[in-house]
């Protein structure tokens, strides 16, 4: 379990018991129980198995495709967390498709173990990553996936290539970290998004396993967001 403290709120991650807490948040749990005074959401998600390195052998015949084209086309592949600010520029346009509020590096202070990564074409980067780790549940969490495909001047099928790419790369080296299970954040076979239709499908591509998650909220913080919400559409 990963626990972060904020300023009016803690949070725990792939929280196995959580229970009532006003000051507290559990996200992505894989318990699914009544709590008291506790809201709880559904998150359905895809998880890929990394304990086999041949892993990507069992992702579709087009996902594997295009990531041998990758391997061909100059690829640079990058790590490290300084990576974290021009990641989340990145991410700030695809924060807006997604109707999302994006981040700023201080958000991820409290967080203790991330990997991030990017992929490169002649300097620009295409793709990247920042992965949430949990050692105890030898689990990562795509925890920010962002994209170049906003950009006019982009090849997006070349982007779309350097997705398939990293995500294999990632699976690698999360795999010689001792991580099991990758967990895509988010899937669903349905979506009114056109743009998260093309996100699902990505990630359909592996082949991996639909799991349910859930988050529980306090009551009075989930009203709160709700409001919040309605107010900031």
């Amino acid at each position: 379990m990963i626990t972060q403290q904020k300023r009016l709120m803690t949070y725990t991650y792939f929280n196995r018991d959580p229970r009532t807490d006003l000051r507290t948040t559990h996200l992505f749990s894989q318990a699914q129980k009544r709590i008291v005074l506790m809201v709880r959401v559904p998150f359905p998600t895809m998880v890929v198995d990394l304990r086999n390195i041949e892993f990507v052998s069992q992702w579709s015949a087009s996902t594997r495709t295009k990531i041998n084209r990758a391997e061909r086309e100059g690829l640079t592949v990058d790590r490290g967390n300084y990576l974290i600010p021009e990641i989340l520029k990145l991410f700030s346009s695809t924060a807006t498709l997604k109707g999302l509020r994006g981040y700023v590096p201080e958000d991820f202070d409290q967080l203790p173990h991330l990997e991030s990564s990017a992929i490169y074409y002649e300097g620009v980067m295409l793709c990247s990553h920042i992965w949430l780790i949990d050692t105890e549940e030898k689990r990562a969490l795509l925890y920010v996936n962002a994209s170049n495909h906003h950009n006019d001047n982009d090849d997006k099928s070349l982007t779309g290539r350097a997705h398939y790419f990293l995500l294999w790369q990632d699976g690698l080296y999360l795999n010689s970290l001792g991580i099991e299970t990758m967990d895509l954040m988010g899937y669903t076979t349905k979506s009114a998004n056109k743009w998260m239709s093309g996100v699902y499908q990505w990630k359909a591509g592996t082949h991996g396993k639909e799991e349910m998650l859930y988050h529980y909220y306090p009551f009075w913080f989930y009203v709160f967001r709700k409001f919040r919400n309605m107010l900031t559409g």
